[in-house]
């Protein structure tokens, strides 16, 4: 893919991005602004099957003000087909279960599908994605789950750029710097304040132990506009995953 084109696609995002936040801020009622620190865990787990063909699953699990409050827990799991060494399409479902209180939990059913384009300039690697959500959430009444839910669709691109800090060697010990950005998109369901819904940018370490195990370590803040437009969430987070490849 041209850069111009990847560019263009980035300059796009960030634009409605620009203009979501400056429409909040132009309303009359401006909605408040909530600040929080979170830590994310994650195990990425990748069943390589043949050149083409791998089932991947990922296990997290979030909390909110440092670790005091439980914030989520999550499965997600797909089946990916790998056309060339630029194109991977995968098609998958999700759980997630969100802690209305640390003991009350309410839940999400999420099938998704999504399309991967990875390049190289260099030395240097991107990565783009662009995945497309069907999210069942269950409703709460009085901190109490409804087992009722509402549906709605949403959009989500992300680009990775990753570059080797230290020359790359086949066998592994290899350290990267990864920085990025993700922006979602609320496109259908029950009417909503504002169609964006996160915005999410990152940056930290990734470390090659071998073809088999990697650990990563982030640094990320995110943008999270309620359904309502009355709360705009500004979260710092911390994130620690580990990816692990199982090749038959």
């Amino acid at each position: 893919m041209p850069i111009s084109i990847i560019m263009y696609k980035f300059i796009l995002a960030y634009l409605y991005l620009q203009l979501s936040v400056l429409n909040l801020v132009s309303q009359t009622k401006s909605p408040l602004i909530v600040r929080d620190n979170m830590l994310w865990f994650g195990y990425y787990n990748s069943i390589v099957i043949s050149p083409k063909w791998s089932i991947n699953t990922d296990i997290q699990f979030r909390t909110k003000n440092g670790l005091s409050n439980k914030l989520l827990g999550l499965i997600r799991t797909d089946v990916s087909y790998k056309f060339n060494d630029k194109f991977t399409l995968a098609i998958g479902v999700a759980h997630f279960r969100y802690f209305v209180t640390n003991e009350v939990t309410r839940g999400e059913w999420r099938p998704w599908q999504e399309l991967k384009h990875t390049t190289k300039f260099g030395r240097l690697k991107l990565i783009q994605r662009l995945r497309v959500e069907q999210r069942f959430n269950e409703t709460v009444a009085k901190d109490v789950p409804t087992n009722h839910y509402q549906f709605n669709f949403r959009l989500r691109y992300r680009f990775d750029l990753r570059y080797p800090i230290i020359k790359e060697k086949e066998t592994g010990n290899n350290l990267y710097a990864l920085v990025g950005n993700e922006i979602m998109f609320n496109a259908g369901g029950p009417s909503t304040y504002s169609y964006f819904d996160q915005d999410r940018l990152f940056g930290g370490l990734h470390y090659e132990v071998n073809k088999k195990l990697s650990l990563q370590l982030l640094y990320m803040h995110y943008w999270q506009l309620s359904s309502t437009g009355s709360t705009l969430s500004s979260n710092e987070v911390i994130r620690f995953n580990i990816y692990h490849t199982i090749t038959l």
